[in-house]
């Protein structure tokens, strides 16, 4: 039994992952900025990293931080507020959970940090990347880079880290997928843009999975990348969802100017028009076995 504390823990990813903890006997500790009490067998403690204040309580006797906290970057508009928020959510965040370990002199054993396939950019290409690879171009690439070297002053204290990129997380409690849905379930679903550009995802069991092995697993170690197996385009994610859905698929996709002038160019480029195709394969030589290797048995676990 270990004791985990999480950052980002209210949102999607860690409500799920704090629900699995639970379940196999781990203690849990939730950062939060107002106060709560314990509940759930989850014990919350108050931070709040504009004013570089968080209870030391909730570093004292902890083995594994789950950094998963960061502003959507779907949620606001990409002018240059929302994107200093974006970035500082996530670095700022973690850099103080490092100073307040310097200072009580209490470090966990491991450190497992979020960062997102956006790291290898936005090229359309067939190329399939691995955690080789160099970081590419974009803003999102810019933020993957700086969320993972702010947590890298851990790894001067002995700490393991590990970094999960992770790809489009499919859910039935909210995310990515609710707001796709809507149009299929009108039956005017279609591709976006060319349709032909790369679609990282991974089911949100299989992705709290990967982070227990983080968690429970000593020899993970190091960046992986967290997606399914299956190589999938916008298109194809369009077409299977309309099929398990049992709806029409138009063949006229939603054009990129649309989506250009609804959400702004660089947004809209960047979350729905562009991207890469990104390996499993580290995290499967890890010992990590999908549960939902293919879209058509993930929709079919969440519609």
């Amino acid at each position: 039994m270990a004791t985990i504390l999480i950052t980002g823990g209210t949102g999607l990813v860690g409500n799920h992952l704090t629900k699995c903890l639970i379940e196999k006997g781990h203690k849990v500790r939730i950062l939060t900025r107002s106060a709560k009490q314990s509940k759930n067998r989850v014990d919350y403690y108050r931070w709040d990293v504009k004013h570089n204040e968080i209870d030391k309580n909730a570093l004292l006797g902890i083995d594994s931080i789950i950094h998963l906290a960061g502003a959507g970057v779907a949620d606001g508009t990409w002018n240059d507020t929302y994107k200093k928020e974006i970035i500082d959510s996530r670095v700022d965040s973690i850099q103080l959970l490092l100073k307040k370990c310097k200072e009580l002199k209490s470090f966990p054993k491991s450190v497992i940090s979020a960062s997102g396939t956006a790291f290898y950019g936005f090229d359309n290409s067939e190329k399939i990347y691995d955690e080789r690879a160099e970081a590419g171009r974009g803003f999102l690439t810019e933020v993957s880079e700086k969320w993972e070297k702010a947590s890298a002053g851990f790894e001067q204290h002995d700490v393991r880290r590990v970094i999960f990129r992770i790809g489009v997380v499919l859910s039935d409690k909210g995310g990515a997928l609710k707001p796709i849905k809507i149009p299929f379930q009108f039956g005017i679903g279609s591709a976006m843009g060319t349709g032909k550009q790369p679609l990282p995802w991974i089911h949100i069991d299989d992705l709290t999975s990967g982070l227990l092995l983080g968690i429970e697993n000593k020899e993970v170690s190091g960046t992986y990348n967290a997606v399914a197996p299956q190589k999938t385009t916008n298109q194809e994610f369009s077409k299977m969802l309309a099929q398990e859905m049992k709806r029409p698929f138009w063949a006229p996709n939603i054009p990129s100017v649309v989506l250009r002038i609804i959400l702004g160019k660089e947004k809209a480029d960047e979350i729905l028009l562009n991207g890469a195709h990104v390996s499993s394969k580290k995290l499967e030589e890890a010992g990590f076995k999908f549960q939902y290797p293919n879209l058509s048995s993930a929709f079919r676990s969440l519609l």
